[in-house]
């Protein structure tokens, strides 16, 4: 059935009426007295204060379904941590997709391996298990998959690629807290899971990080990297015994403090998730009725969770605007949008400077030993799909419950501006 759209008025950004004037009234308060009581409660127990990540370590572990997990300072460090488990060093390759944060990518170049590049799946946006398939050789360690903006990878998919192998999958799920893929939480499908609890996410101890795990080896090897003066106790194999609480003498334990406000904050991710989704699914329902406008899809066996981030593309060529010129106009409207594109992008990590040939070589550590095949120049190109979502993108503010009516004008303004394209294009620049 073909999409129509209802007559336009004159936009915005030509003095129209604005189609957005609704407030918001997002009643999700991030910090409530339940997460001060949390945090009251550590600073009460102060001579035990580290208590709080075993509590918080086997709450999250129930969560998830997985034997082990580790509280950590933030979600750099669990992914750091998971690829240095995984065997990463010079001479090994780790794929990752460039439509992610750059977090999931640098941790490899600190391990002294080669970050490999896979495309993206254009209706999800993430890592496309056909092309990861291409990537793999001998070298391969590991693979990173991101869920991103919290929507589940295929996890069925990546499952059957590393089985009777031993590449070991890391899950980046900092966006995905309660997400699941068939029925089963995200985080517990790939040998390791990483999850971000900084301030943006949806669980939040302003700076912290999990990472979960069933394989006793992967764990201690985690522990020995950033775990001092608390990995004595966790050893679960004899690896690592006789390094006994020093471990390897990196530290990325986790503030308890922090860890106090995270689980406070679990006990309200449910709500939160519940809320989310459903303003996502009738946002969801309004665009994909406009001609051009794509929301991210979701795998039939993929439920989202943390949904960091509402986003979507747009199909620049037939709608016959660019993107930024969209963007302009859909920011005008009131719709709560940017009008540029971060410079370190989602779709074109491959191209960033520090994952191509910039000149390490004054820089000590890992990173002026690494192989020269990982300092070469990646072209725009390379990944064509990873490149489309980040050109043809768009990301709207992410309340928890907003107002019903600001979600319809939403919708309506992403039709004003669709309608309007031919005096879009008269407005774009030459």
């Amino acid at each position: 059935m073909a999409k129509t759209l209802s007559v336009p008025s004159a936009l915005a950004l030509d003095g129209g009426p604005q189609t957005v004037t609704a407030p918001i009234n997002d009643r999700w308060e991030r910090v409530t007295d339940l997460e001060k009581e949390y945090v009251l409660r550590v600073m009460d127990n102060f001579g035990d204060a580290y208590a709080e990540l075993d509590l918080f370590e086997q709450e999250w572990r129930e969560f998830i379904g997985t034997k082990h997990a580790l509280a950590m300072c933030n979600g750099t460090a669990t992914i750091h941590s998971a690829i240095f488990a995984a065997g990463a060093h010079a001479g090994k390759e780790v794929i990752v997709p460039s439509v992610t944060w750059h977090a999931s990518i640098s941790p490899i170049l600190h391990c002294g391996a080669t970050p490999v590049f896979c495309d993206a799946d254009p209706e999800t946006f993430c890592a496309d298990p056909a092309d990861v398939r291409r990537k793999i050789t001998d070298r391969t360690c590991a693979i990173v998959i991101t869920h991103v903006y919290g929507n589940p990878a295929d996890l069925d998919a990546f499952r059957e690629i590393v089985d009777g192998t031993d590449i070991v999958l890391i899950e980046d799920a900092s966006h995905a807290h309660g997400a699941t893929w068939d029925g089963k939480p995200v985080g517990s499908f790939g040998h390791i899971g990483c999850f971000s609890l900084q301030k943006g996410k949806a669980m939040t101890g302003i700076e912290a990080g999990v990472a979960v795990t069933d394989d006793d080896a992967l764990y201690d090897r985690m522990l020995a990297l950033g775990q001092y003066g608390r990995c004595g106790k966790l050893w679960s194999t004899a690896e690592f015994a006789d390094l006994r609480n020093m471990g390897l003498g990196v530290k990325y334990r986790a503030n308890p403090l922090a860890i106090g406000m995270v689980r406070a904050q679990f006990r309200r991710l449910p709500e939160m998730n519940e809320k989310r989704r459903a303003w996502f699914d009738r946002l969801d329902a309004l665009l994909s009725a406009i001609p051009g406008v794509y929301p991210q899809q979701v795998y039939s066996k993929a439920i989202r969770g943390g949904l960091i981030h509402y986003a979507g593309m747009f199909d620049t060529e037939a709608i016959g605007v660019p993107v930024d010129t969209l963007l302009k106009a859909l920011v005008a409207e009131g719709v709560q949008t940017k009008t540029e594109i971060t410079p370190f992008g989602y779709g074109v990590m491959h191209l960033e400077p520090l994952f191509n040939d910039y000149a390490l070589d004054n820089v000590g550590g890992p990173w002026k030993d690494l192989p020269s095949d990982s300092r070469v120049r990646r072209q725009r190109g390379s990944l064509p799909v990873s490149e489309r979502i980040h050109g043809t993108a768009f990301w709207i503010q992410t309340p928890i419950d907003p107002n019903p009516e600001w979600v319809e004008q939403v919708g309506a303004a992403f039709r004003k501006v669709i309608a309007n394209a031919d005096r879009l294009a008269e407005l774009a620049p030459a």
